[in-house]
This record gives structure tokens, sequence and C-alpha cells, in this order.
């Protein structure tokens, strides 16, 4: 699509090597000034250990009881819940950020944290300006002043409490307090508190208040956690910023308080199994307490204390039914409590079933985990998406249907023990029977013990349980640690060594691409590989950029640079026409302004130099540049001898310079085409030809005119004036092939007006021809 010409781009950057000096230093010192003005973000990393938990929900052990602790959380998971819009509030929270101090410089502020003179202590009950500059100016060493400008007002906000913000009103604020002295508004209440007692510098300083939801929005869109490997359970948090203290500060926090939350979330387990047990000891409390207040007075009213070997036997025997049946009715208690826990759906981030037993039924077991599960991964999606998210969405459709599942098989499961109850009652039943045998005193003394001691029993084995649960909270730890504290891990941006890389390749980049695109957008001729690109006819000559006013240069300067190539374009020519008698040469081109009379004056010239005897026909009847350069506009010529106005000798002119002979155009015709045309011109130059040694014919341009093919026909030989830098390539390929559609032959290309680099002659081409418009409309 686009042709370079690889030779012309490397002449071109040697020629202009000064667009590269100009471009170097200045993409460099663009550099230079970016980097010096530019806030410079930093990154701090900390790294985090992920421990593994077994996710066996069997287990005996009375924390994991039941297995309802929640299964092995993937690591993505906790990445998730790390990096979660609520913990990183959380972490905010717990921050001094609320406050962001800077000092005012004339290109850049520069956050100044924990580095400032002063402190800023303000009402978290009052509304505080939000986003807005608060600049404090210091007077002296007990004074400041106080300066709030916000012509377009601003927004408040409430710390405590969480109230939302009202907008003020345009506010322009200036006031001279003391230090320590409470500044009290409708939208602000705060006192400046300066660190040391010497506080006074000459730096202008401001604070800002931040909204809370705003900053961590930021600092969550700015945090980054990653696997260092695959399959490993090492994290590395990252976070950018341009205050590396805070980037550290923040980072430590983060992993305080996801890490408390997962031993609170752990605790949660205990405290739920205690409250469990907590409310089963307090009746069996009340039980216990009437059962042996019933004992002792039966004892002392019937004074009988103790019973025979065969009630003790039916009594042992009755007393172990009673506690299976005490045993499997707190179960069931239990279980029917987890069918309340879990009949409501989970809506709730602090879902965790409490755990006491070990459980019998694996597959229940397996329910509450997937449930547990679901439910981990759908806080961690709202905590990062929001609720609306369609994988929040999904997630409850799985929790759901999980939790309907649950359903039926604690359902079924209650079934088994209403079995097992029926079964242990007839037992019972049969006991019953059996001791109804024994005397009343004694299966009377015998039914209160049984209740005592299976009341015993089961409030000694419910303090056992709970002792258990109490010592496994106090010595839970969390399931992650942080193994390396956060740290400076490198400057994001600016990257001064890539960015110079950058500057050097665009300060290269600039000048190649603009004489690449001043090449692909030049339509011009510039040298002969335009040329020989265009056409394959022969090049007979260039003509060097003429720098003096002389029109017949080969006549006024014969030893100038100029008059010697004129005098090369003869021998070429003499060539073309060799074994032609008095050769008829004609010149023309392809637009106006390419200098073809001025070429036409010279080669003829340089023919008389030679002692030939030489004519110079002017048949340029449009536009006459032979009248202009031998002032002979009011003269006879061409145009009057086609007419019949004069005779041949009458329009020959005397040029000034031995040999050469002017023929000027005359008058303007009204219609050149037609004259030219007629058998005059013919005779013309028949009788030019038979009087002169060479005859040179200056035509009207060929792109424009039909005048030149006419006169090409009377020609033996054709001289194509191209100009540097002025024809135009599209129109020279046009006319080329409108020359070979009409046969003419013989044809050679003059490339005129070349501007060399080097003329230690300091000749040059200066001369113009040039229409104007409207040159060829009749008058």
């Amino acid at each position: 699509m686009f042709n370079i010409d690889i030779k012309r781009f490397i002449q071109d950057i040697l020629q202009y090597w000064w667009l590269f000096a100009i471009t170097l230093p200045l993409s460099l010192l663009g550099v230079y000034l970016a980097h010096r003005y530019i806030h410079p973000v930093y990154s701090a990393t900390i790294t985090l250990l992920m421990e593994e938990r077994g996710d066996n929900m069997q287990q005996t052990d009375i924390m994991q009881g039941f297995g309802l602790t929640p299964g092995q959380r993937s690591v993505d998971n906790q990445i998730a819940i790390l990096t979660s819009w609520d913990i990183v509030q959380q972490s905010i929270d717990e921050l001094d950020f609320h406050i962001s101090y800077f000092a005012e410089g004339r290109l850049k502020n520069t956050e100044m944290y924990r580095s400032t003179n002063y402190i800023v202590q303000f009402d978290s009950l009052h509304p505080q300006l939000m986003n807005i500059p608060i600049y404090v100016v210091p007077i002296n060493k007990t004074q400041c002043k106080i300066k709030i400008e916000a012509e377009e007002g601003g927004t408040t906000y409430t710390y405590r409490g969480d109230k939302k913000s009202t907008t003020v009103g345009p506010i322009n604020y200036e006031a001279i307090i003391n230090y320590d002295q409470k500044i009290e508004t409708p939208w602000a209440r705060f006192k400046i508190v300066p660190r040391t007692e010497n506080y006074n510098t000459t730096i202008e300083q401001y604070f800002v208040f931040n909204h809370p939801r705003a900053l961590a929005g930021d600092y969550k869109s700015r945090l980054r956690a990653q696997l260092p490997n695959e399959g490993s359970s090492i994290i590395k948090v990252s976070l950018t910023g341009k205050n590396n203290n805070k980037n550290q500060i923040f980072l430590n926090k983060l992993a305080e308080v996801f890490i408390a939350n997962n031993l609170k979330q752990k605790n949660l387990i205990a405290s739920n199994t205690i409250d469990f047990i907590s409310q089963q000891l307090v009746l069996i409390a009340d039980t216990l307490r009437f059962t042996g207040s019933e004992l002792s007075q039966f004892r002392t009213d019937n004074r009988i204390q103790s019973v025979s070997a065969k009630a003790d036997y039916l009594f042992n025997g009755m007393q172990e039914i009673e506690q299976k049946l005490t045993e499997l009715e707190i179960k069931r208690s239990y279980y029917l409590y987890l069918k309340e826990y879990f009949s409501a759906g989970i809506t709730s981030d602090h879902v965790m079933a409490p755990a006491m037993y070990e459980m019998e039924n694996s597959v229940l077991a397996e329910q509450i985990k997937v449930i547990m599960e679901l439910n981990t991964q759908r806080l961690s999606v709202i905590g990062t998406y929001g609720e609306l998210n369609m994988a929040n969405k999904d997630l409850e459709k799985k929790i759901e249907i999980a939790r309907k599942t649950l359903q039926k098989t604690i359902s079924s499961q209650l079934n088994v023990f209403d079995d097992n109850k029926a079964r242990l009652l007839v037992e019972k039943d049969k006991n019953e029977q059996e001791l109804y045998g024994l005397p009343e005193t004694e299966r009377r003394l015998l039914g209160i013990e049984r209740k005592f001691e299976l009341s015993n029993d089961v409030y000694t084995f419910l303090l056992r349980k709970q002792s258990e649960a109490q010592i496994q909270k106090a010595s839970n730890t969390p399931d992650h640690q942080v193994l390396e504290s956060a740290r400076y891990s490198g400057l994001v941006s600016p990257n001064k060594a890539g960015n110079q890389k950058k500057a050097l390749l665009l300060g290269l980049i600039i000048p190649l691409a603009f004489l690449a695109l001043r090449q692909i957008v030049n339509n011009k001729i510039i040298d002969q590989d335009d040329i020989e690109r265009l056409t394959t006819l022969p090049i007979v000559g260039n003509i060097i950029h003429n720098s003096t006013d002389a029109s017949n240069v080969v006549a006024s300067h014969q030893k100038s640079i100029v008059t010697e190539t004129f005098r090369r374009v003869r021998t070429r020519i003499e060539f073309m026409t060799r074994g032609i008698d008095s050769p008829i040469i004609g010149v023309s081109s392809s637009m106006p302004g390419e200098g073809k009379t001025f070429c036409a004056l010279n080669m003829a010239a340089a023919f008389a130099l030679s002692g030939k005897k030489t004519a110079l026909v002017g048949f340029d009847m449009r536009k006459p540049g032979l009248n202009k350069i031998f002032d002979c506009h009011n003269k006879s010529g061409i145009s009057n001898y086609l007419i019949g106005q004069v005779q041949i000798p009458e329009i020959l002119m005397d040029s000034g310079q031995e040999n050469l002979t002017i023929l000027p155009s005359g008058n303007i015709p009204p219609n050149p085409s037609e004259l030219i045309s007629s058998d005059k011109t013919k005779h013309l130059l028949d009788q030019l030809k038979s009087q002169f040694d060479i005859v040179i014919v200056d035509t009207p341009p060929m792109g424009i005119v039909s005048d030149p093919y006419l006169l090409a026909r009377h020609t033996d030989t054709l001289i194509f004036l191209v100009r540097q830098q002025h024809t135009i390539k599209a129109v020279l390929s046009q006319t080329v092939k409108n020359m070979q559609d009409e046969e003419i032959s013989n044809v050679g290309i003059l490339l005129n007006d070349i501007h060399t680099k080097r003329n230690k002659y300091g000749y040059g081409y200066g001369y113009g021809y040039g229409y104007g418009h409207g040159y060829y409309e009749e008058s």
C-alpha cells in the first residue's frame, strides 16, 4: 500500500539529522520532568499461611462433635474472604486513615502520614466535611489560621453511627485559632494539636476527611492476593499506593482482622455447643433437685434405706433403659434443634451449626458440611461482588436444594429415634411388670432412687461435656498465620529505566515516522528513481537549479554548471537524432510551471553555441513565454503567419546570440488548435528545416491541451520536461500513457530544476514559468 524508497529514506535521515538532535533531548527531558513531578507508586507485600484442616465429618473430638464444623475451605475461598469488602472495611475502621494530611507543593501535593507537625482530633458524633482541603497555616508558636474554600459546596458524614451524608452550600471560611482550641461549625468540629512545642513550618499544609466506604473501595481496588505456587497454601497479598508506610500498615491490619475473624468463627462453634448444653443443664438440674428431696423425704418417712437384691437387679435394668431413653431424647431434641436451625434457609453471615455429640448419621453430617461450604462461598461472593451478583444467586439456589434435602434426612433420623424409643418403652413395661411384684414400699423407693440416679448421671454427663467445650474454646487457635509481615516490595511507577528507554525509542520514532510519512504523502517527482518507476522512457539529462536572474543562462554564463548540464543534454539529443538532417526537436511537459520555455531557449542556445544555425519557434500561442523573455508582445509571430497576415521572413527575429533566431508566438489567437492543424504549420516547419541546422519548437503542456500532440507529429524527437518537486506523479503517468496512445515515439525525458545539497559554484535555477488560472479560457 505504501511504497517507501529505502535508499531515499536513508538519505533523508542523513539530511535531516537535526530532527533527531531535537526530538531525542526533548523526549528525555519530558521523562525527567515526569519523574520529577508525578507521584511515585509503591508496592508492599505480606505473606500468609493458610493451614490445611482435615474434613473428616465423623471425627470424635468433642469440639468437632457431630462433624458439624465446615470442612476444608479451599485457599481460593480464603483469598476471596481476605479481600472481601467486609474485611477491608473493618480494617479501615480500625486504622487512623479517616484523615489524610498533605504538604502542598508548586506542582504536586505529597501525603504526610504520621510525619506532620500537627494532628487533628475530631468529634465522631458531629458531621465532618468530606473531601474538601482544610488548610492549616502557622502564624506563631501558639496560633494558626484555618482556611476552607469550597465554592461548589460539599457533603458531610458522621463517623459514629454511619449517618448518611448531607449536602452543604458554598463555603468560604477563615479563622485564626489557638492550638488545642476546638473549631465548631455546622459542617465540622475538630481541633489542631501540635506534635511538638515549636510547631512552625513554612510548608503550606492541609488535611482532608475521608469517607470510610470510599476508603474501603479505594484500598480494595488496589489489593491483590495470589498463590505463588500451584497447590500451595501460602498466599502473597500485595497493595499499591502513593504512601509506602500506609501500604504496610494497612496490610498488617488486614491480616490481623482476617485472622481474628477466623478465630471468632471457630469459637462460634464452641459457643453454640456451650449454649445448648447450658439449656439442657437447667432442665436436668431442676429435676435432680426435686428427685433428691423426694428420695430423702421417702426414706425418712418409711424408715427404709435400701432394697433387696432382686429389686436392685430390676432397678439396674430399669435404670439402663431409662438412661438410654434419656440419651435418645437428648439426641432427638438436638435433631429437632437442627431441623429448626435449618428450616428458614441460610441468610445470616453467622450461620454455624452447634456441635456436641458424635453424629450417627454420616449422610446427615455430609449434608451439613455441604451447606456450610456453600454458605462460606456465598459470603465470599457477597463480600467481593455484592448480593445481586449472579454467582450469589446460583449459590443461594444450591443452598436451598441442600437445605430441603437435609430436612428430609433429619425427619428420617427422627423416625429412627421414634422406633428405638418404642422398643425401649416395651422393655421398660416388661421390667415395670416385674417390679410391681415387689412390696409397694420397696417398689416406690426403687422408683425414686432410679429417677435420682438417672438425673444425676445425665447431669454429670452434661457437666463433663460443658467442661470439655469450654476447654476447647479456650485452646482454639486461628487456622491462618502471618509468615512475613508487610514490607516494601518495590516501586511500581514510574519505571525510570523503562520510561527512559521508551523516551529514546519515541525520540527516534517521531522523526522516522515524519520522514516516512513525508515520503508517503509526497505526490511529486523527486529524482530519477521516481521517473523510472513510472515510465521506461530514457532520461536525456538533468538541469541544475538556476539561481541567477538570466533566462538565457547558456549565453550569459557559459562556464556555469547549469550551462554544462545543457551541453550534456545537447550531446544526448544529437545522439537521438543522428542520421537526421536538420532535426526538429519539440519541447513540452505535462503541466504548467515546469520550465519548458526556459529549457527550450537554453537548449537552442547550446546548439547555437556549438556553431549550428538554430531556430527557436514559439508555438505556445496560448501563453507565449518567448514574447515575455524577448519583450516582443507587439510584434508579429507564428499566429500572424498562420492566419496569413505575414510571411516567414517577417517573423524571424534576432536573439542577440550568434546562430540563434527566434520566431515569437505573436498575438494570442482565439483558435490555436485549428491554426496548428492547418497545412501552413507543416509548410513553416519544412521551410525552417531547410534554412536551419536545428529547429526547436516550444509547445504548450501536453497534459492540458491537444496542441502539442498535433505538433509532435511534425517533430523528429520530443523532449519532455519534468520538474523536481513540482511535477505530479499521477499527471506524469497519465501524460506518458496518452503519448503512447498517440504513438508518439523518440521521446526523451529531461529532469529540470534539480536542487543540489552541495554546489561549490553557487549556481542554481530560479526561473519560474507558471500558468495562471484561466489561462486556456477563450477570450
